[in-house]
């Protein structure tokens, strides 16, 4: 009887250990992965001029109608298409071939063609209008096999050697999961960024675990549920 009583009583101290333990993490603070930008809404605008984000890439904000999908796109595509991905749950990873991290350095200007797309009466500058022609409102968005016009060209950096690698190397991120998109930026003060939406995380440098962690964290989490 004695016996029964004392293993009666280790058991009664392993299980308010056990429960002690679990209720310890379940108050624990959640560890949040990259940085929490301000939702600044869902307005579609055809004009985004004059807009102002929360954060550089845009996680969130008045954007346009179409959006792009998942994909490596060669180009710059306006912020108006890529927050309306975020929108649909993609990640958007950004990268920035001008950024120097030796010299915290970057191009904080980019020349547009001699003879620009038609652009907004309003703003009169590229990557402000939607130029894509929205012929069928069931497929409103584009791939990388049918993107926007050209509107700027990249600074030379982004033909090299070295940013072709890095490309290369983010490549396998878009296995990660079904909404990711790979695309180039200019005036980022880091050399990578992944943006999801009011999410934002940035790197100087590929960090395999923090970016595996911020796309499955945050992958389709947005506020408009859509089928792909």
């Amino acid at each position: 009887m004695k016996k029964f009583v004392v293993w009666l009583l280790i058991l009664g101290i392993i299980v308010g250990i056990i429960f002690w333990i679990k209720n310890k993490q379940s108050n624990s603070p959640e560890i949040e992965i990259g940085q929490k930008a301000e939702d600044l809404g869902r307005e579609h605008v055809t004009d985004i001029y004059g807009k102002s984000y929360s954060s550089n890439p845009p996680t969130s904000g008045p954007h346009f109608p179409v959006w792009a999908k998942k994909g490596i796109y060669d180009r710059l595509l306006s912020d108006g298409y890529l927050i309306h991905s975020l929108e649909h749950g993609y990640i958007i990873i950004s990268y920035n071939c001008s950024f120097n991290p030796q010299t915290n350095t970057f191009v904080k200007e980019v020349l547009a063609h001699d003879e620009p797309a038609v652009l907004s009466p309003d703003s009169k500058t590229p990557l402000m209008h939607m130029l894509f022609d929205l012929k069928n409102e069931q497929e409103a968005w584009f791939r990388p096999q049918n993107p926007p016009a050209v509107e700027v060209e990249l600074p030379p950096e982004f033909t090299s050697d070295q940013c072709r690698s890095l490309v290369e190397s983010l490549k396998i991120y878009l296995d990660e999961k079904e909404r990711v998109i790979i695309v180039p930026r200019v005036d980022m003060e880091t050399r990578i960024a992944l943006t999801a939406w009011a999410r934002i995380l940035k790197l100087n440098d590929i960090e395999d675990t923090k970016i595996k962690e911020f796309i499955n964290t945050y992958h389709n989490k947005a506020p408009e549920k859509t089928v792909e």
